[in-house]
């Protein structure tokens, strides 16, 4: 999983509370009916992982974050991608997910969130999401993300974590303000994958921020991104024609022999 011959891992992304006042004020009164839903809905469609956030105003993260990533594991059979800023919740969910398929998201290169984060990370072998930004924030180039990537690589090291538990995320801004913004991702992809050797994995939605069909432009950055050297894309697995992109992608590169994994898809969306 996550190597360079392996097939895209899709990551589900809905269950964040992020804008979504619903699944927030069902999250701050402890009802995970509709996170549950969203997590089996993402299941259905594709996704390899779920992304558990329950950061909102007023929900006890410590308390709630370990009820729903169990929750959701035992709904999908699916690893669970658990997400959060506040390092004793993350603690808690990993207690409570003893999982070594399980992804810590995330950490960055700044001093505080390595030696809060890592350590963490190392004591459960679990995966790390490592995002190529620090307090000064994204760097412009992709050079500078590479660096941000080693400098996080190194500390990882150092707490036991091998390259290959290092999903390095090269982050990505909007194309519509930035129009370097997508070959700088891509270059930054290409770079930390044969330079450093580790995975990498990328968030898609902020390529499209400000176009319209926002939907087809992710998908065909997704399939660039693959080309590139994507290992883990985190996205909305509901979107119209996101995961076939991914998985054209797959088969295109001669990942998925045969197109057995893109034909399996494709039944299932029949079926």
């Amino acid at each position: 999983m996550f190597g360079p011959d392996d097939l895209t891992v899709i990551i589900g992304e809905r269950i964040n509370p992020t804008g979504r006042a619903k699944l927030a004020e069902e999250l701050k009164e402890g009802r995970l009916d509709k996170a549950l839903a969203d997590a089996a809905a993402q299941a259905a469609a594709g996704a390899d992982y779920i992304d558990v956030n329950v950061g909102a105003a007023g929900v006890d993260e410590v308390a709630l974050l370990p009820r729903l990533v169990q929750a959701v594991a035992a709904e999908t059979g699916l690893p669970v991608c658990i997400d959060s800023a506040d390092s004793a919740a993350l603690a808690a969910a990993l207690d409570a997910y003893d999982d070594p398929r399980a992804i810590v998201n995330s950490v960055t290169a700044d001093d505080e969130s390595m030696d809060t984060v890592l350590p963490l990370v190392g004591d459960r072998g679990c995966y790390v999401i490592a995002m190529t930004k620090d307090k000064g924030g994204i760097p412009a180039s992709a050079d500078e993300r590479t660096v941000k990537a080693e400098r996080i690589l190194a500390r990882a090291s150092s707490f036991g974590i091998p390259a290959e538990r290092v999903l390095v995320d090269c982050l990505t801004l909007p194309a519509a303000t930035d129009s370097d913004a997508t070959p700088v991702t891509l270059r930054a992809i290409a770079d930390i994958r044969q330079r450093l050797g580790c995975p990498v994995a990328l968030g898609a939605s902020n390529i499209s921020f400000g176009m319209p069909e926002r939907p087809v432009i992710n998908a065909a950055f997704l399939a660039l991104a693959v080309q590139a050297g994507l290992a883990a894309a985190i996205v909305n697995p509901l979107e119209e024609g996101l995961v076939l992109s991914i998985r054209a992608a797959d088969f295109l590169l001669g990942k998925d022999k045969m197109g057995r994994a893109y034909l399996k898809y494709y039944r299932a969306r029949k079926a």
